[in-house]
This record gives C-alpha cells, sequence and structure tokens, in this order.
C-alpha cells in the first residue's frame, strides 16, 4: 500500500517552472520588464547590454590568447 501512495503522489507533482532572472547580467539593473532579452544561456535589459557584454568577452579571450 505504501508504493502506491508515492506513485499518486508522483503523479501530482508538476513540473518546477524556471525561476524569474532578477538582475541584468551586465548592467546588474532590476527585470522588471515582461520581456526580458535572453542570449547565449543569459538574461540582460535590453540589447545594448547583451553587445557590450559580448564585446567585453571577446576582448577578455583576445587578451588571454
Amino acid at each position: 500500500m505504501p508504493e502506491e501512495v508515492k506513485k499518486q503522489d508522483e503523479a501530482k507533482k508538476t513540473p518546477e517552472a524556471l525561476e524569474r532572472p532578477t538582475n541584468c547580467m551586465k548592467c546588474n539593473k532590476r527585470l522588471k520588464r515582461k520581456a526580458w532579452y535572453y542570449k547565449n544561456n543569459g538574461y540582460y535589459c535590453s540589447k545594448g547590454c547583451w553587445q557590450q557584454a559580448v564585446k567585453a568577452a571577446a576582448a577578455k579571450k583576445e587578451k588571454k590568447a
């Protein structure tokens, strides 16, 4: 009987929702808009912040090489 209870509990569970990001990865501004700019596994407040992050990453990579 305990096995049946476990199976019922597993069926009731819903898939976990993705957590809402709180801050832009570049400028650390609070993301309060409904739409976020998501690119390369990161959330940004605008396209400009994303472009700055790309440039900074490229400069860092170039400096390393």
